[in-house]
């Protein structure tokens, strides 16, 4: 007779919802032990929530199943944490997401869905107890578990009801000494999920927010991540910054609390900050808004991850949290009492690449963040060149490189942010259409490329006489930027450019030696 674990797995097979979890209760199966989904898992389908990933305990062998289930999906398992008992399975190379439901409705809920990248973790059960293994999660809505098998909700401390209050309560007052990162969790989960700490575990929060540099970086960044994919950045920061976190997790933005700004800016720093981040995720979520001719470039770019583990929004997000981050320590004040931060942006590109070293962010997330914050001001500067030359536009980019558009939507968002008393409506729409056309400038690139020019090292050494060094370096940077810029079109016309540049270089030199 068929059972609930064969009804499901079958399902799963035919509709191809979980191929994870119709591997998982194949093997289950025919396993000897019993098999719970705990955690995650269980609270996503009592929301009714998307879950890529699945968590399961076992009373026996967690290395054992897991095998079983990779060999069944023709992937593979490996040790999460040998010491606790955690293996994880790599999910198939693709899952395709479906909502029918099945899966999920012969365990009685909604849909287990799947998608690339997904991954099944088992562990065994702590304490040697399901009763136990429950105890030790950390927050109530955490801590339910589905019988594989079948079965009722197994639910000790009411996390079913605490989810349906929207509530967020611990386990037990040892829940952030058991694990710091569960402090940043606790802010995850109420920016994402919607669940509202109540008055205790707030106080708990901030109480133990000086534990949270004992959880390893990655984690930490991990969390950070998570947080932020669901958007709405200024207000997860403003979650951060409520529960104490901010100040442990990235004391360099919570400093620019009350630093005051010039009559420019309607905010402090920290409150600058955060209003750029809401300007910022209208730009992600519609680029066209601003850049109407360069939309399906930059809807491709935001789709392209800067790293393997990170989005390009959520990396744009903790650039633009990092942007002035060197404000602080160059503010000054001048005879006429004017507040100036000279030095901000090359300072803050060093502070912004050393906060993502910390938190063990990829070398390219950390280009990032030290480009946007060199750069973010650049636009500002070509608005009062206008009319824009096509060598200005090129020289931009160069010095954007490979982080254009980026820098580009930070600076726009910036500029949006800045509305003081001293700020005209008609600075800012300048900005902005400087913004436009560097963006157009960058996308048209894109699509047609940028050729090299006509003749290279080897031509302008014989033609010019000149031998390999820097004075070779620098007529060839304005080789290339005349060529890119449309000011030298042949090869004729290229050289007699470099030929002028020579002789402008020498003519610096012996005038300086004088």
């Amino acid at each position: 007779m068929e059972g609930a674990a064969d009804r499901t797995a079958r399902d799963g097979r035919r509709d191809g919802s979980s191929p994870l979890l119709a591997a998982l209760m194949e093997e289950a199966a025919a396993w000897e032990h019993p098999v719970w989904l705990v955690g995650g898992s269980v609270r996503d389908r009592e929301l009714g929530r998307f879950s890529p990933d699945i968590d399961a305990v076992t009373s026996g062998d967690p290395e054992q199943l897991a095998r079983g289930v990779a060999r069944r999906l023709g992937t593979s398992s490996f040790p999460l944490s040998e010491e606790f008992g955690a293996y994880r399975v790599v999910g198939p190379a693709t899952e395709p997401t479906d909502a029918s439901g099945s899966v999920g409705a012969s365990i009685g809920g909604p849909a287990w869905s799947g998608v690339a990248g997904s991954h099944l973790d088992i562990a065994a059960l702590r304490g040697g107890s399901l009763e136990a293994d429950l105890a030790a999660r950390d927050f109530t809505v955490n801590a339910m578990a589905m019988p594989l098998a079948g079965g009722a909700l197994i639910d000790p401390f009411d996390g079913r009801g605490h989810l349906a209050e929207r509530r967020l309560l611990p386990v037990s007052s040892t829940i952030f000494a058991d694990d710091p990162l569960r402090l940043m969790r606790a802010a995850r989960f109420e920016h994402v999920l919607g669940l509202v700490p109540g008055p205790e575990l707030r106080a708990l929060v901030r109480a133990e927010a000086g534990r949270l540099p004992a959880a390893a970086a990655e984690r930490i960044l991990s969390e950070m991540v998570l947080t932020l994919e669901a958007g709405r950045s200024a207000a997860a920061a403003r979650a951060w910054d409520d529960l104490g976190l901010l100040e442990v997790a990235l004391p360099e933005v919570a400093a620019l609390r009350d630093v005051g700004q010039s009559p420019y800016h309607h905010h402090d720093v920290l409150g600058h900050t955060l209003e750029a981040l809401e300007h910022l995720d209208r730009l992600i979520a519609e680029p066209g808004r601003l850049f109407g001719l360069s939309w399906e470039a930059l809807e491709w770019r935001l789709s392209q991850p800067v790293d393997g583990s990170m989005s390009r929004p959520v990396a744009l997000r903790l650039a633009t949290l990092l942007h002035d981050v060197a404000k602080p320590d160059t503010r000054t004040v001048d005879d006429s009492g004017r507040i100036i931060f000279w030095g901000h942006t090359e300072l803050g590109g060093r502070i912004a690449e050393t906060v993502g070293r910390r938190l063990r962010c990829s070398a390219a997330t950390c280009a990032l963040a030290r480009t946007v914050a060199e750069r973010h001001l650049d636009i500002g500067f070509l608005q009062h060149r206008e009319p824009l030359s096509k060598r200005e536009i090129v020289k931009f980019l160069w010095r954007s490189m490979p982080w254009e558009p980026e820098v580009i939507m930070v600076s726009a968002a910036d500029r949006l942010a800045t509305r003081g008393p001293s700020a005209a409506d008609s600075h800012v729409e300048g900005h902005l259409a400087v913004a436009r056309s560097v963006m157009d400038a960058w996308r048209e690139r894109l699509e047609r490329g940028v050729p090299s020019p006509p003749v290279d090292g080897e031509v302008v050494m014989k033609e010019l006489a000149l031998a390999p060094g820097p004075l070779l370096g620098e007529v060839m940077r304005e080789v290339r930027l005349a060529w890119e810029s449309g000011e030298a079109s042949d090869r004729g016309t290229i050289l007699r450019h470099a030929a002028d540049h020579l002789d402008g270089l020498r003519r610096d030199t012996t005038e300086g030696g004088d």
